[in-house]
């Protein structure tokens, strides 16, 4: 997935993906699925945690696959709106107009509220942008309020967090929220988020994601998947996790790309690859974490010898490197089994653009996994094989 455009540096596992859609809506691909016919699914508006909201049915015969949640979720809207306010290039992106225009229209005299101070003062000393803010987004309830105490810190989130300067910005994010009628403005645009959240039931009913999710990583509980349409964050997504005793939360954070003729947000077809990665992403990064002393050495030459190409879409050090290329690789897996071949050539042709040459290698790799499940059940037992191709191809391969 490509991420063109931002450059800062994160030291959070769940690292942005900006720019993911990098098929022109006129270019043909189908998706086997498509064949199946569309599932019904059951739509319901006015829960208190969300404006809309579809749980997909459980595919018979296995209980233990978490149905995915689809919503749109004030907690990300209110955060990117703050951020949008402070000038974060990621959050002035949105690209359905009439909403951009209302937010204009209701925030705009809001620049100097000292919560979007706070903001503009984090992405200067701490570079707080892409992943860093919906991390926060994940971490805090419906009123606002952080789901862990204080005297619980550290919490897991992006580090770029600091808890004293967390407090505060939540207190002046809850004050923002009234001071602005936030609630009001969100409840007011139920319809247009109804819009979107239809537009992807489409689409998601056409393949059983969860399911390969979790035959692919080989877990029985998945815990609470949700995908969550990002209206305010135009092409770029994020998939940050929150978890806290049995609560065990995957996002999927999609921004809403271009809307149709008459200007009705989509959910067009090829998010489900990006969809994909950023659902991957809870799945790989704490694999990945485990090993990442063993995967030091690949990393650094990886990452030496493609830097400058990392910067430009926004991975600063060998860790994200490699917290991606595991990502990475599981996707064109993903597309290798749902999608028509020509979509894997472009998936994999589109990766060595951007850098990660290593991808079709390491998605290759993969199909020895997928041959050998009574080898190795779960993703995390056969990735010591991951390590280990990665130091060999390093100590191979001239990069």
């Amino acid at each position: 997935m490509n991420k063109n455009t931002t450059n800062y540096e994160t030291d959070s596992p769940q690292v942005a993906v900006e720019n993911v859609d990098f098929y022109n809506d006129n270019v043909p691909w189908t998706i086997k699925a498509m064949f199946i016919p569309a599932l019904i699914m059951v739509f319901s508006i006015g829960l208190p945690s969300s404006v809309g909201a579809i749980d997909n049915s459980l595919p018979k015969n296995r209980p233990n696959v978490a149905a995915i949640k689809i919503e749109v979720d004030p907690r990300v809207e209110l955060v990117g709106i703050v951020f949008r306010l402070a000038g974060n290039y990621e959050f002035n992106q949105g690209r359905i107009r009439s909403y951009v225009r209302d937010i204009e229209r209701q925030f705009g005299d809001f620049e100097d509220h000292p919560v979007v101070k706070l903001a503009v003062r984090l992405q200067s000393k701490r570079r707080m942008s892409c992943d860093g803010p919906m991390s926060l987004a994940a971490y805090i309830d419906r009123d606002y309020l952080p789901r862990k105490t204080f005297e619980q810190w550290p919490w897991g989130l992006d580090s770029r967090w600091k808890k004293q300067e967390t407090a505060e910005f939540l207190e002046q994010l809850r004050q923002f929220a009234a001071e602005t009628k936030f609630n009001e403005f969100f409840e007011a645009h139920s319809t247009l988020y109804e819009t979107g959240i239809r537009s992807c039931q489409a689409v998601m009913a056409q393949y059983d994601l969860q399911t390969w999710l979790g035959e692919f990583f080989g877990v029985e509980e998945m815990g609470d998947m949700r995908l969550v349409l990002g209206f305010v964050n135009g092409p770029n997504n994020y998939g940050p996790r929150f978890t806290a005793g049995k609560t065990h939360e995957k996002y999927a954070i999609i921004g809403m790309s271009l809307p149709d003729a008459d200007g009705n947000p989509v959910f067009r077809s090829r998010k489900l690859a990006t969809t994909a990665h950023e659902f991957c992403h809870s799945f790989t990064n704490p694999v990945v974490e485990k090993y990442m002393e063993q995967l030091q050495p690949a990393g650094e030459k990886l990452y030496a010898a493609k830097a400058p190409a990392m910067k430009r879409i926004g991975y600063q050090n060998w860790q994200s490197l490699m917290y991606e290329s595991a990502v990475r690789a599981c996707v064109a897996s993903y597309i290798r089994n749902s999608f028509e071949p020509e979509y894997l050539q472009n998936y994999l042709d589109n990766e060595a653009g951007c850098g990660f040459v290593w991808t079709k290698e390491l998605s290759n790799l993969l199909r020895t996994y997928e041959a050998n499940r009574d080898k190795y059940p779960t993703f995390e037992s056969f990735f010591q094989e991951f390590v280990a191709f990665l130091n060999e191809y390093t100590r191979k391969t001239a990069l």
